[in-house]
């Protein structure tokens, strides 16, 4: 019995575990901005803007604010398990990187994303949720 569990513990054992991939679609709405860390989000009314992360790899913007795109375009991830930076791609420009977070809070996934608009001293801090209709 004693070799059948030592057996049994082997180190040598090899677990396959798969992460799923994270869906960041979904509408999202600002709850919070930052700027340079001082949280501004009383200073202005940041309740119209909504990011639109469409599930075929197109986004849209309402009500734009600073943000690292002007346009409509597409959106990718850098890895869609585990996913630390998103890409926007407008029609004529470059693309654009940014910082990207997916924590859970409160039981619902979120998104913060850090940038840069324009003014390379400011950085501001987007925390954003996902509506559900």
């Amino acid at each position: 019995m004693l070799i059948s569990i030592m057996v049994s513990c082997s180190t040598n054992d090899v677990y396959d575990v798969e992460e799923s991939v994270k869906d960041i679609s979904g509408v999202w709405k600002l709850q919070s901005v930052s700027r340079n860390g001082v949280d501004i989000t009383e200073s202005m009314d940041f309740s119209q803007f909504a990011l639109n992360l469409n599930g075929d790899g197109t986004y849209t913007i309402d009500n734009y604010l600073p943000f690292v795109v002007k346009e409509n375009g597409i959106w990718s991830t850098d890895n869609p398990t585990m996913p630390f930076q998103i890409l926007f791609k407008e029609e004529s420009n470059e693309p654009v990187k940014v910082e990207l977070n997916y924590p859970t809070v409160n039981g619902a996934r979120s998104l913060t994303i850090k940038l840069s608009p324009g003014c390379y001293s400011n950085t501001y801090t987007y925390q954003l949720k996902r509506i559900t209709e």
